[in-house]
């Protein structure tokens, strides 16, 4: 590879596997429009004669990897620049360590139910179908290159919920943009009391999170 070695395209690839990360984390099947089968990878990965593992699919049957994951076990960096809508990859830096977005997910749901704690409101619970379109809104807004709660591809939040689960009472939305941490997301919402009153709010009983890579090393989160 050459270092910064500009990648054109790629960003459309990056939209197709954040679009079924939900299919990894709860190990079914999902067929969307369009004849689109995926399921976690059975195909596994070694560097140097380790195994490495991290998220991976398989979409119609061609195994699809996310890129920084792979750079992390190999040890380059990569990088996107809204700039020039491309994907840098540079083999002279080290990358010490990546959170997945998974554990980024994780962590949001974990902070929220410590907060509704201190409320004395119930835990949420995670919904899968929920987590599929919290992560559908969060590749959108990526893919697309706008921040709101109305989406030009699902139209309003709640259209979109309603849309993929039909049988919701209530329905709320948080965002956060370019914030490189679950933490930092969430101290965004806890100082904002719009949010922090959705967060705490004991009409919503489920929860689903969305993370999606940005420019700089931030992410998309819903």
């Amino acid at each position: 590879m050459q270092k910064n070695r500009t990648m054109k395209n790629s960003v459309k690839l990056q939209f197709v596997a954040g679009f079924v990360l939900g299919a990894l984390v709860f190990g079914n099947t999902i067929a969307f429009s369009a004849n689109l089968i995926v399921n976690p990878t059975k195909s596994k990965v070694f560097v140097d004669g380790r195994e490495i593992v991290f998220e991976a699919y398989n979409i119609n049957g061609s195994n699809y990897f996310k890129l920084r994951e792979i750079g992390a076990a190999v040890g380059f960096s990569v990088e996107w620049s809204s700039i020039d809508d491309s994907i840098y990859i540079n083999t002279n830096d080290t990358v010490v360590s990546v959170v997945s977005i998974e554990e980024m997910k994780d962590e949001i749901v974990r902070l929220t139910n410590i907060e509704r704690e201190k409320a004395g409101v119930p835990k949420v619970k995670v919904l899968p179908e929920l987590m599929i379109t919290a992560q559908l809104k969060a590749d959108d807004m990526f893919v697309n290159h706008y921040y709101g709660h109305n989406s030009p591809e699902y139209g309003s939040m709640g259209d979109m919920i309603k849309s993929f689960i039909p049988n919701t009472a209530a329905r709320a939305e948080n965002l956060a943009p370019w914030t490189k941490t679950s933490e930092d997301a969430f101290i965004g919402w806890v100082e904002s009391p719009e949010h922090y009153k959705i967060m705490i709010n004991p009409i919503y009983t489920h929860i689903g999170v969305g993370v999606a890579e940005g420019a700089n090393g931030g992410y998309w989160w819903v």
